[in-house]
């Protein structure tokens, strides 16, 4: 963005002085991202006088820990929340992943999609909790049983200078592993989490590895001791922390705080009782590099570690610049003592006073250390954490807020943007706002302000435009194709291990409080009112002119059908003056398209249209995949193949995945029951009964009425999602009477259930699940068919090995180990090294109907195209007792 114009307004609105002396302040971290998508908490931990009193915790000292894990949900939220809001330490969780091979409770995202709603669901844990976020270029391939098997997917040099690299940025003096690195630790990428932290523990601090990370400024560091979690094998653990601590700053206990942090992982249905009383995590002390601690058994994961900011100045040889950091630092603690004695009196005035003069005397001290040589780099990283950490406690004691609000959320190449940006004095004591400075990717634009009286609010009106050639606005890990399981790293190192990269937009006022001038950094928003929520603020995005989606994705064609494809073509635009054109398909020699070609006209910003089209296929098509791409041309001659999607959930920052609008179809032979009734019962986040369709079957979605009370003998075959026991209330109530309409001569079909499923003896028969389940990980793992001229696998398709080959991520899950003698096991599976496992496909007879049950995966295979996915499917529904 480009050609900022910023006004000032000269009209001031002034609000009438409350009691209140301690107003809020924002403190925005740009790159990890704000996750708040609705209005700020009533009370923010980050602000007013809980802001104050929870920067001097942590003021003055130099306590840094960073966890490392392998995916959203792995972190200990209960340590990271006693770290930062109970001892003001900082810090962070390292996540491997972004768990994009999950499955999804709340909703149809999974793979990158998934990846982006967990991304965000770990930021609005962070803001909770108050800890930091950072991850590798790993992707989640989904699960692994073996470390061995997760670094054939991962490169493991290449992971290593990810975890490497975070570590030399945050530069902790504690690691805390979650995981062990050894089998016992399950999940394969749990193992290579645990090892990987090991082998960064050991290599950060050598100059000689990974020596091009020196160059980017990420200097050698040497972490001083190494944890594993023990939180679940209390046994192990040398060091037990209480986490269940009433802290009367919060209102609640640190444990209470981790629940609703935890709670925030909503797509994997993590949701916690926020429970009162004593709570404890542990962990285990694995390595020590600090001073001998002097008592036998350890009290502190700080014990041997030098915490002091003056303990920071033994690396430095020069007597007389060691010298003056000391009398410097000495000066800064006096003031800080000083501040955290006014703040429990309530003195206003006093704070403000003690902390403008701590400010200065931090930055006599980094003054003083930036003169010196790279034996103060450390010296200087420190330093400039206190310092921004004692900006933020001085604007939010002296009650100054920032914010600044875009007129749209949406904004295209070439379009003005009009922003509202608005400083807020609500404390007592006049302030200068020194510059107001909107930083964009083409550069920056820069305004003088004035002085604020008490109680007043100053507003800058700014207007900036995107570049004509400016790109959409994706994470950073997006901007490239992805290579296997490992995204694309970005040339810029800032961006690298972040959340999601840098804003678009940035608004940085300067601003004297008390003497000391002051940063506040924000990032705009798009904000309005809902009437059902309330206040909603969402993240500014460049997107196209017209995004163009070609739907449906994948498209299955058994060969010998008759008929035409139907595909859709969905646009929207967001230009100001609106656009229009024309839309084709290109499709493959000897296909037809039906219009050739169909005009739009999107006459304002957010303005859709769906154009339909019918594509003719020859008669002597030949089985392979095929491929089919929307194109829209404009009137000026732009053309535009890229659409988007929008994920948008409460609880998380609001993102844009962008996909090109190209579908895929997939002919091969396939053959099904035309007249066939299916009713589908939606689990979590699956998309069968759309597959289903596309095999030219009929299929209704079944509701909550039609769970409880629908007439389900109008269907002759009922298929339950994946995890739908878990997910559906209604059947749960009503399950009986699906069985008994299965009893009656239906064919009931239950894809892969979680433990409310065994557990609740739902099944007609009994069925055991391990703990952990049995899973085939492998998605190549051989198939064994025991019954070959089973119907599931002669009719209407005779399944054979071919019909295995080409599978994605995994054979299944939760596949039983026991079950009545009247269930068939109809085929055997294992990953490499490991027994058969025969319960991914049971079918028993039930009254005069049918009953299934297949842990396969067929949720993942369908949506992939597989073949031989779609041929057993159409099996499995044609089954008859």
């Amino acid at each position: 963005m480009k050609n900022a114009r910023i006004v000032r307004q000269r009209a001031c609105i002034r609000s009438r002085p409350t009691a209140a002396r301690w107003p809020l302040a924002p403190l925005v971290a740009l790159l990890l991202g704000p996750a708040t998508t609705a209005a700020q908490n009533v009370v923010d931990p980050e602000l007013g006088v809980v802001g104050v009193a929870r920067a001097l915790r942590g003021l003055g000292s130099v306590k840094r820990v960073l966890v490392i894990g392998a995916h959203p949900d792995d972190e200990d939220t209960a340590l990271l929340t006693w770290l930062e809001r109970g001892l003001g330490a900082e810090a962070a969780y390292l996540s491997l992943n972004r768990g994009e091979g999950g499955q999804n409770l709340i909703g149809p995202e999974l793979g990158v999609g998934l990846g982006l709603v967990r991304t965000g669901e770990l930021l609005a844990a962070r803001e909770l909790d108050g800890a930091g976020q950072f991850f590798t270029r790993a992707y989640d391939f989904g699960y692994s049983k073996s470390a061995e098997e997760t670094f054939r997917f991962w490169p493991r040099d290449s992971l290593l200078a990810d975890v490497v690299a975070v570590v030399r940025r945050f530069k902790p003096q504690v690691i805390v592993s979650i995981f062990s690195g050894t089998p016992r630790d399950g999940h394969g990428q749990h193992q290579a989490a645990g090892i990987l932290a090991r082998q960064a523990y050991d290599a950060a601090g050598d100059p000689r590895r990974f020596a091009e990370q020196l160059d980017a400024g990420l200097r050698p560091w040497t972490p001083l001791k190494l944890y594993r979690s023990s939180r679940f094998d209390r046994a192990a653990g040398t060091l037990e922390i209480e986490t269940g601590t009433f802290d009367p700053l919060y209102g609640r206990s640190y444990h209470q705080i981790a629940m609703a942090s935890r709670s925030q992982h909503r797509s994997q249905d993590m949701g916690r009782i926020e429970s009162l009383g004593p709570q404890q995590t542990s962990v285990a002390l694995l390595d020590s590099r600090a001073a001998a601690a002097e008592v036998a058994v350890e009290r502190s994961l700080f014990d041997g570690v030098d915490t002091s900011l003056t303990g920071m100045l033994a690396g430095i040889e020069e007597r007389s610049l060691r010298s003056e950091l000391a009398s410097a630092l000495d000066g800064y603690a006096e003031r800080l003592q000083r501040a955290r004695e006014a703040l429990g009196g309530f003195e206003t005035a006093s704070v403000i006073a003690h902390l403008s003069g701590a400010l200065g005397q931090l930055r006599c001290a980094l003054e003083r250390a930036h003169r010196a040589g790279t034996e103060a780099e450390l010296v200087r990283f420190v330093l400039a954490e206190e310092e921004r950490k004692l900006e933020s406690a001085l604007a939010a004691a002296a009650g100054v807020v920032v914010d600044a609000f875009a007129a749209d959320d949406l904004v295209v190449p070439g379009q003005s943007l009009d922003l509202d940006v608005q400083v807020w004095n609500g404390g007592e004591q006049r302030v200068e706002v020194r510059r107001v400075t909107v930083r964009t990717p083409a550069g920056r634009e820069t305004v003088a302000a004035g002085a604020l009286s008490p109680a007043t609010l100053e507003r800058y009106d700014v207007r900036v435009t995107v570049p004509l050639d400016a790109g959409p606005t994706r994470p950073y890990f997006l901007r490239s194709p992805r290579l296997g399981a490992v995204y694309g790293w970005p040339a810029d190192w800032d961006e690298r291990g972040t959340p999601l990269g840098r804003a678009p937009l940035t608004v940085e006022a300067e601003i004297d409080i008390a003497g000391r001038t002051v940063r506040r950094a924000v990032e705009p928003v798009y904000r309005f009112a809902d009437q059902a929520r309330g206040e909603v603020r969402r993240p500014l995005f460049v997107v196209p002119a017209v995004s163009v989606l070609l739907e449906p994705g994948t498209l299955v064609w058994p060969l010998g059908r008759d008929g035409d494809l139907s595909f859709s073509v969905s646009l929207r635009g967001e230009a100001p003056g609106g656009v229009s054109g024309r839309v084709r398909l290109e499709v493959p020699n000897g296909w037809s398209v039906t219009p050739r070609e169909a005009g739009f006209a999107l006459g304002h910003p957010g303005s859709a249209a769906t154009l339909e089209f019918q594509v003719g296929l020859p008669e002597d098509l030949d089985p392979d995949t095929y491929l089919i791409s929307a194109v829209a041309e404009t009137l000026d001659g732009q053309s535009y193949g890229e659409g988007y999607v929008v994920i948008d959930y409460p609880h998380v920052r609001r993102s844009l995945l962008f996909r090109q609008a190209t579908a895929r179809v997939e002919a091969f032979d396939l053959a099904v029951d035309p007249d066939l009734s299916v009713g589908y019962v939606p689990g979590a986040g699956d998309a069968v009964a759309d597959a289903i369709a596309a095999m030219g079957i009929a299929v209704e979605v079944l509701d909550n009425r039609a769970v409880a009370t629908g007439d389900l003998s109008a269907y002759d075959v009922i298929v339950l999602g994946i995890r739908t026991y878990e997910t559906n209330t209604t059947l749960l109530a009503h399950n009986e009477r699906f069985l008994d309409w299965a009893r009656a001569g239906g064919t009931l079909i239950s894809q892969y259930q979680q433990y409310t499923y065994f557990d609740g003896d739902y099944a007609p028969y009994s069925l055991d699940a391990r703990r952990p389940h049995d899973r085939v990980s492998d998605e190549l793992a051989p198939v064994t068919v025991l019954l070959p001229d089973h119907p599931a696998f002669s009719v209407p398709n005779r399944i054979g090995p071919r019909d295995f080959d080409d599978w994605v991520q995994e054979r299944g899950l939760y596949f039983p180990y026991e079950w009545d003698a009247r269930y068939r096991p109809l085929l055997e599976t294992a990953d490499p090294g490991e027994d058969p496992k025969r319960g991914g496909l049971l079918v028993a007879p039930l009254g005069d109907g049918v009953y299934v049950y297949t842990g396969l995966a067929l949720f993942r295979q369908l949506p992939a195209g597989v073949p031989g996915a779609y041929r057993l499917l159409a099996n499995l529904l044609s089954l008859k007792q």
